[in-house]
């Protein structure tokens, strides 16, 4: 995935088990590096505007466009 990609994944958005599936735009990633993996961080643009960061590793994220 690459900047520019509209991606959707699926979200806990309160306590319970229901996921929410969101979607949203690529804007910016960067490489985040620990003492025990590497993982890519997404910021991605949300349809309201706001801006969340999400890992690359997230289950359920699909690609919608190429």
């Amino acid at each position: 995935m690459k900047i520019g990609n509209v991606i959707t994944w699926p979200w806990a958005l309160g306590t319970g088990w229901e996921l929410t599936q969101m979607q949203g735009l690529i804007v910016n990633s960067r490489l985040v590096k620990t003492d025990s993996e590497k993982v890519v961080l997404f910021n991605i643009l949300l349809t309201d505007g706001t801006l969340v960061e999400i890992r690359e590793d997230v289950p359920g994220m699909e690609m919608i466009n190429d």
